[in-house]
């Protein structure tokens, strides 16, 4: 009787040559088929992808060598497109404050031949133009006067530094050559749209007397500039603060105040002068903007500081300004000066503008003790004969260096000033007006000799120390 372990029993035979062949190419088709579809493939596939991100970077790397070379122009074209930027802030309100509105108003509208009450101002609203919402504040301004101060008050308002629109005039008889009306002005501001020196116009803070703030910054505290570049992600080293030099130079002049105009030396010489944020000391720095077809015998743009009084009483070692340019020129820059006699002298600061960004430039005066004091009248840039030439320079700090004066053991000793009182002078006055500040107020009536109490008379000469 059979077992059921042999019931169980496969019967085997031995492959066959040609069956081992076949398992043998099965096999190695499925290691080929595995291969290719986990191993070959994928392979196949990164490297194709990275090929192409090789071309991607290799058109990179090409566009970046171009812009490399272009680093120069395109550092040019920045400071320019910097420069109309700053003219444009410059021609609109940053923000609609009415004190610096009422303020720039007053000097605009000032006319002995016209009366004006008073001036409404409206609540500020949004005015939309094409996609953009803007900031605009009115302004009705009731008047009455002559036909010829009305005229001149709206001419005024068309060329003020800042835009403002005058959007309607009404304007009736009321006797004689009398005009009875409304003037009504729309203002606009640049808020949202960006940054830009809060101040239209630098106001002054009305004497206090003896009564000191506690928020007076500390002697070492240098302000910081806070202006438009610093949109831009401009490096800092391009408008750094003002660093002084070994030597203390005395300021002449800061161009702080606006005190200048522009005068061409003939009608084909054009341009315009206005205050530029982008200074090296002080608040502001003077823009010059020319447009010089140089075909007469003087091609020359003015800038008159006769106003601003600057004078030299004894010949400097050298003087100096702060130039920032933003493009070569041809160019001449000069002074004008006029010594006491009236004689007209001349002196050139820079013959030709070969330099990039801020540089300061230095320059003697004659010595001749006979021509002094001399009087700073004029600032000027000179094209050459049968050349076209346009741009901007920014001038900053007019300073003059004299010798420091020592005693035998090398003391430094004090360089003094004088001053003529003038009618309605305080002491707080004269020291806000030479120092910009009441602090030396107590200084000057030591010098002076000076009691609280006393009356300060008219062509009196004061003893101002030089800083």
């Amino acid at each position: 009787m059979e077992s059921k372990t042999d019931k169980m029993k496969i019967k085997s035979r031995p492959l066959t040559k040609n069956e081992k062949f076949l398992i043998i190419a099965l096999g190695l088709v499925l290691v080929f088929w595995v291969s290719f579809k986990f191993v070959f493939d994928p392979q196949a596939a990164k490297l194709e992808e990275l090929e192409k991100d090789r071309e991607i970077y290799h058109g990179q790397i090409v566009e970046y060598n171009q812009i490399l070379k272009n680093e120069e122009s395109i550092k040019e074209e920045l400071l320019l497109l910097m420069g109309e930027r700053e003219s444009i802030l410059y021609n609109y309100f940053p923000s609609l404050d009415q004190a610096q509105i009422l303020y720039l108003l007053n000097d605009l509208i000032a006319d002995d031949r016209v009366n004006i009450a008073d001036m409404s101002f409206i609540r500020p609203s949004i005015e939309t133009k094409g996609e953009l919402d803007i900031h605009k504040m009115d302004v009705n301004i009731p008047l009455s006067g002559s036909y010829d101060g009305i005229l001149d008050i709206v001419r005024a308002i068309e060329n003020s530094p800042r835009k403002i629109l005058v959007h309607s005039l009404n304007l009736g008889n009321e006797n004689n050559d009398q005009l009875v009306g409304n003037m009504n002005l729309k203002i606009y501001s640049l808020e949202g749209f960006a940054k830009a020196e809060k101040d239209v116009i630098p106001i002054d803070i009305a004497d206090t007397g003896d009564v000191k703030t506690p928020f007076t910054p500390y002697s070492d505290f240098t302000e910081p500039i806070s202006s438009y570049e610093d949109d831009m992600n401009l490096d800092e080293s391009e408008f750094e603060s003002y660093e002084p030099t070994e030597r203390a130079g005395l300021v002449l002049y800061e161009f702080d105040d606006s005190n200048y105009e522009f005068i061409p030396s003939n009608p084909r010489v054009k341009g315009n002068v206005v205050p530029s944020t982008i200074r090296k000391s002080g608040k502001y720095s003077m823009r010059l903007e020319y447009n010089i077809l140089a075909l007469e015998e003087e091609n020359r743009a003015y800038v008159n500081l006769n106003n601003n009084d600057i004078l030299f009483k004894y010949p400097p070692n050298s003087i100096g300004m702060w130039i920032y340019s933003y493009g070569y020129s041809p160019g001449t820059l000069g002074l004008q000066l006029k010594g006491q006699a009236g004689e007209e002298i001349e002196v050139e600061i820079a013959e030709g503008i070969s330099w990039m960004g801020w540089s300061y430039i230095e320059t003697n005066l004659p010595q001749d003790l006979k021509l002094y004091p001399l009087k700073l009248e004029r600032l000027f840039f000179e094209i050459p004969y049968k050349r076209e030439d346009y741009g901007v320079l920014l001038i900053d700090q007019l300073e003059a260096f004299y010798s420091e004066n020592s005693d035998a053991n090398e003391n430094e000793k004090v360089i003094n000033d004088f001053y003529v009182v003038q009618s309605g002078d305080t002491v707080s006055e004269i020291s806000r007006k030479t120092y910009g500040t009441i602090s030396y107020k107590n200084e000057i009536m030591e010098l002076n000799d000076i009691k609280p109490g006393d009356t300060l008379s008219v062509g009196r000469v004061l003893v101002l120390r030089r800083r």
